[in-house]
This record gives structure tokens, C-alpha cells and sequence, in this order.
């Protein structure tokens, strides 16, 4: 059964963006590609919920983008533009996120706790890396034709906000000082003992994201925060059937970057 729900992701993903494309074939369009790299914060099982120095470990994420815009690169003045190709971008992206410093903190791990369960807490460590493969849409609240024009030096920022659906497969691993969990599963705090999944794994993902553009000569710089929201808990490898760890695992993604118009290249 799990086999066949893995096929079925795989064969839905590949469905969404071959529809993507055939829709799309026949549109005026042109193509920007960029890169951006930036801090993430992982909300996860690690730490005390609504305790932010503890629930966001920060780790790094780097990320290849390609937008789809719905005009031509030639912007022909007015040529068929709607509200929706100047307004709307299309997004894909290729990304990898790491974390290496997963751990407990907070009020139940603190250092002055002497119980043995705090002890087992502070002896958790936990890593995870994720590569994602993404789609979205982008709402410019600029008119992204007037932006485009080489010409047009009074628009410079372009802020935007945008929606979008990730497929990601990730694969978490949990040590602990006190010896080999898996071997002997006492070494745990007991919500986790028998809850911990280090298998590589795979889910899906929405995303919510604000920014904004800033127009340089031969490219553009992208300021972004992402909030990403993940269809499982188990992105860290820990999931227990307790109250306090009921919320699936979510993310936020800070990044900079830079955009070229692939009309730069030709």
C-alpha cells in the first residue's frame, strides 16, 4: 500500500506540470531563471511549541528558479495584455533545505532539570535535508509589462505576494548521547520511544510568500519570505501520538536572490 501512494504521488506530479505546459505552449510568453540562498526556520517536534528560541533551529536553503510571465519579451505595447499577464507570474523552483542542529529546548530540557527524562531530552540530536521540487503563482501588484520596459526607470520595486504546492522527499536522522536508540529505545524520552522515523520519506507541501522585486540594469534582485506548511510530522523524523505534538511541521524561508531575463543570454 505505501509503495503504490508513493507511485501515485510521483505519477500526480508529473501530471500537474505536464498540464502546466501543454496549457501554457501556446501563449505569448518569456522566461526569467534566478537563484536564491537565505536562512530557514523549521517548526517542528524539536523544542517547546510557541517558544520561539526553542521551536526554530535556523539552518540554510539554496533554490533555482524559473518564471513563466504571460508576454512576450519583446513587450509589444499593449499586444493582447490582460489584468492576468500583467499581474501574474508563474513559478518553478528546485530547492534544498539542511538542518544539523536539531535538539529539545525549553522549560522540559533545561539545564537545571535533574529528572532522567530531561536528561534523555538534552541528549537528542536530530538532522533532516529536504529536496523540493515547486510550483506557484505570483501576484505582482505592479503592472509587470510597465516594469519590464528597459526604459521605465520610475518603477523600481516590484512587491508581490504568491501561493503555491510543493513535492518534497526528505530524509531525517535522530541520534542520542545516551547510545544507540535503535538497539535500545529506553536511551529515549518514552513519548518517543517506538515514534521515531528515519526512513527516506516523501510528502507535499503548500506555501504562502510575500516580497518583493528591485530593477537593476541586467537583472533583478528578489527579496522573499516563505511560510511553508507540510502534509506530515514526520519531516524531522518524530511523531508521536500526544497532544503537544499533534501540529504537523512547517517551515519559514528567508531568502535573496537574483533574477535575468533569459532574453539577456540571447
Amino acid at each position: 500500500m505505501g509503495k503504490y501512494m508513493k507511485s501515485t504521488r510521483k505519477l500526480f506530479l508529473v501530471v500537474i506540470l505536464f498540464s502546466i505546459t501543454n496549457v501554457f505552449a501556446q501563449l505569448e510568453l518569456s522566461h526569467e531563471f534566478g537563484i536564491n540562498m537565505g536562512p530557514v526556520t523549521i517548526q517542528t517536534d524539536y523544542g517547546e511549541r510557541h517558544h520561539l528560541p526553542s521551536s526554530t533551529p535556523t539552518s540554510y536553503g539554496i533554490a533555482a528558479v524559473h518564471y513563466l510571465n504571460f508576454y512576450g519579451s519583446n513587450y509589444n505595447w499593449r499586444n493582447g495584455a490582460s489584468f492576468f499577464s500583467d499581474h501574474f507570474k508563474l513559478k518553478s523552483e528546485i530547492s534544498y533545505y539542511f538542518n544539523n542542529s536539531l535538539e529539545h529546548k525549553g522549560r522540559y530540557a533545561a539545564s537545571g532539570s535533574t529528572n532522567s527524562e530531561a536528561q534523555k531530552l538534552r541528549d537528542m540530536k536530530g538532522k533532516t535535508k529536504s529536496l523540493n521540487f515547486g510550483t506557484g503563482l505570483e501576484f505582482h501588484f505592479k503592472n509587470l509589462e510597465d516594469y519590464g520596459l528597459l526604459f521605465n526607470d520610475d518603477v523600481k520595486f516590484a512587491p508581490y505576494i504568491g501561493l503555491g504546492l510543493q513535492y518534497n522527499i526528505f530524509t531525517p536522522e535522530v541520534t542520542s548521547d545516551g547510545g544507540d536508540w535503535i538497539t535500545n529505545p529506553s536511551v529515549l524520552p518514552q513519548k518517543w520511544q517506538n515514534n521515531v522515523y528515519v526512513e527516506k520519506d516523501q510528502t507535499f507541501s503548500f506555501t504562502m510568500s510575500a516580497g518583493t522585486r528591485y530593477k537593476l540594469d541586467k537583472f533583478d534582485l528578489v527579496l522573499d519570505a516563505r511560510w511553508q506548511y507540510f502534509f506530515t510530522d514526520k519531516f524531522e523524523g518524530l511523531d508521536a501520538p500526544v497532544t503537544e505534538n499533534r501540529f504537523n511541521d512547517t517551515l519559514i524561508y528567508f531568502s535573496f536572490g537574483v533574477v535575468f531575463d533569459m532574453e539577456t543570454f540571447s
